[in-house]
């Protein structure tokens, strides 16, 4: 019994040995190999090095992180459209913000003078009911002295059943009211044939008008004016 036992696990350390033996050229050239240095780390320090001087300046400038991004506005519709509500109020932003709205509508209607129309005064809803019906909110209202504009914001979700053709219904009964010109907008990805159709991208561009092009000539509404179309551009 003793001697059965021994000759096994000599049997047995044979057989590991033999495998070990078998496995090891996988073990030693199967190891990845560090990939070979194509650069010089000298150059890739200098890098760095001309990188941190403008980097530190745009981060005490605070150009680094668009401040709508950290609004938390997100691609929320409602939250989008306030906030372009109030950076179009001539309360917040004075001169930048009637040229911001005036390069909108004037990209949107070409036939009116807007830049001279608002500056008569004008007025800015968000989540507006013309006639005073749950049904017919419209997300934006731009109240002139001549014109009322309608404009239905859309970032993802997808328009309602004749969902324009009941806006544009509202406001031209209240445009009809008022004595003005009514006009329906639609700001989103897509078009539509029941409003005059315009995209985020006609934002961005028209913030970008509305500011100076340097960034050090631009003041603090300027600023934010423009990093809001930076933010919807890609809407």
């Amino acid at each position: 019994m003793g001697k059965s036992h021994h000759m096994s696990g000599l049997l047995d350390a044979e057989r590991l040995e033999a495998s070990f033996a078998a496995l090891a050229p996988l073990l030693v050239h199967g190891v990845p190999r560090a990939p070979k240095q194509i650069y010089s780390m000298v150059d890739l320090q200098a890098a760095f090095d001309a990188l941190h001087a403008p980097l530190a300046a745009a981060r005490s400038a605070g150009g680094l992180i668009n401040p709508w991004t950290i609004a938390g506005l997100k691609r929320d519709e409602v939250r989008i459209a306030s906030a372009l509500a109030g950076l179009w109020r001539a309360q917040f932003g004075g001169a930048s913000s009637l040229r911001f709205l005036g390069e909108y509508l004037s990209a949107a209607i070409g036939h009116v003078d807007w830049h001279a129309e608002l500056a008569s005064g004008y007025r800015v809803e968000a989540e507006c009911n013309p006639l005073g019906l749950a049904s017919d909110r419209v997300d934006l209202v731009v109240e002139t002295a001549s014109h009322l504009i309608g404009i239905e914001v859309k970032v993802d979700a997808a328009l309602g059943p004749m969902q324009l053709e009941r806006y544009a219904l509202a406001i031209e009964r209240r445009a009809e009211l008022q004595g003005r010109e009514p006009h329906n907008l639609l700001l989103a990805r897509s078009a539509s044939a029941a409003a005059v159709s315009t995209s985020w991208r006609d934002i961005a561009s028209a913030a970008g008008r509305a500011v100076p092009c340097k960034a050090s000539a631009r003041g603090f509404i300027d600023q934010y004016i423009a990093s809001f179309g930076d933010f919807v551009r890609i809407l």
